[in-house]
C-alpha cells in the first residue's frame, strides 16, 4: 500500500504542473477554450491567494501559511504510512499532500498557483471558478479523510459497545473493569 499512496503523491503533481506549465506556454492570461461538449474550459489564470482568492492581496503570508499546514501533514503521512490497515486514510492523505505539494511548488516558485479548470453551468459565480488537479485531489482527499474520521468514531464506538458485551468495559476513569 505505501508504494500506490507515495505514487499518487507524486502523480498529482507531476501531472498538475505539467498542465499548468502547458497552459503558461499555450494560453495567454485570461484566455478561455471550451472542451468536453463545452461544458469543461481550459483557462489560464493566475490565482495569488488560497482557495477562491481568499488572502490575495498577502500572498507572502499564503506562501508561509501553506508552508506551515503541509510540514505536520507529511509527519503525520509518514508516520501513518507504517502504520497497519488505514488504507482508505493514506490514499486520501497521500491526495491532499499531492495537490499541497503541487500548490506549494507554484507559490514558492511562480509567487502565484496557475489555476486551469473551469465548469460551464448555468451559475455564473459556479461558472467563474477556476482551479487545478492540485486543488481537484485537496477536496476529494479531503472528503475522504473527513469520511476516514466519522466512519473510525463508529467504529471505535462498536468496538466498546462489543467489549462491553463481553464483559469488559472501560469506566469513567479509563480503567478497565470486568462486569463478568
Amino acid at each position: 500500500m505505501a508504494a500506490v499512496c507515495m505514487g499518487i503523491l507524486l502523480l498529482i503533481p507531476l501531472i498538475d504542473l505539467a498542465m499548468k506549465r502547458y497552459v503558461e506556454i499555450h494560453f495567454s492570461r485570461e484566455e478561455e477554450r471550451l472542451i468536453w461538449k463545452n461544458r469543461v474550459a481550459l483557462r489560464h489564470v493566475h490565482n495569488e491567494g488560497m482557495a477562491l482568492n481568499c488572502l490575495d492581496r498577502n500572498p507572502v503570508l499564503v506562501r508561509w501559511l501553506s508552508l506551515l499546514v503541509t510540514i505536520p501533514m507529511t509527519i503525520y503521512y509518514l508516520i501513518l504510512l507504517c502504520k497497519r490497515g488505514r488504507n482508505f486514510e493514506k490514499i486520501s492523505l497521500s491526495l491532499v499532500l499531492g495537490g499541497a505539494i503541487s500548490n506549494l511548488y507554484d507559490r514558492f516558485k511562480r509567487k502565484y498557483v496557475v489555476d486551469y479548470l473551469g465548469v460551464q453551468t448555468k451559475w455564473k459565480k459556479l461558472t467563474d471558478i477556476t482551479y487545478n488537479l492540485g486543488d481537484m485531489a485537496i477536496f476529494a482527499g479531503a472528503f475522504g479523510m473527513l469520511i476516514c474520521g466519522i466512519f473510525r468514531r463508529k467504529w471505535v464506538l462498536i468496538s466498546r459497545m462489543r467489549m462491553c458485551r463481553i464483559g469488559e468495559c472501560e469506566n469513567d476513569t479509563g480503567d478497565r473493569t470486568s462486569y463478568l
